[in-house]
């Protein structure tokens, strides 16, 4: 091989490297929220997000088969999240059963649409750098 197409090669590899982490930056990392144990009541879905560190544009994908679970985004005004009043400040409300909901910077809460579940715990806040 030719010290041209090695030059080349290497240019050529590091442009794709350089590439594949601008991809990530750009679009942001995907979480299965709950993991394997996906968006339900069955286990403590508020402190999944502990040890994660995320950013504005990381992607959640909500796993559920119950209508029930599905997931209302809301604007934090003190107190709604809490209470998990979802009326005066729904957002947003996904019902595929596989959301994806895209971060904003600062608090984003979601919680069941079903406000028995938020009652009982079943509620995400996360903040998005």
């Amino acid at each position: 091989m030719s010290i041209g197409m090695s030059k080349l090669l290497v240019i050529g590899i590091s442009l794709f490297v350089c590439f594949l982490f601008q991809c990530e930056e750009i679009y942001g990392k995907e979480y299965v929220v709950g993991d394997d144990k996906g968006w339900s009541p069955d286990h403590n879905v508020s402190s999944w997000p502990e040890g994660k560190k995320f950013k504005a544009g990381d992607v959640l994908n909500f796993k559920y088969t119950n209508s029930s679970f599905e997931v209302v985004a809301l604007i934090d005004y003190p107190g709604y999240y809490e209470a998990c009043d979802l009326y005066p400040d729904q957002k947003d409300i996904y019902i595929s059963g596989n959301d994806h909901v895209v971060l904003e910077k600062g608090a984003n809460a979601l919680v069941p649409f079903d406000i028995s579940y938020c009652k009982r715990g079943m509620k995400l806040k996360v903040e998005a750098e």
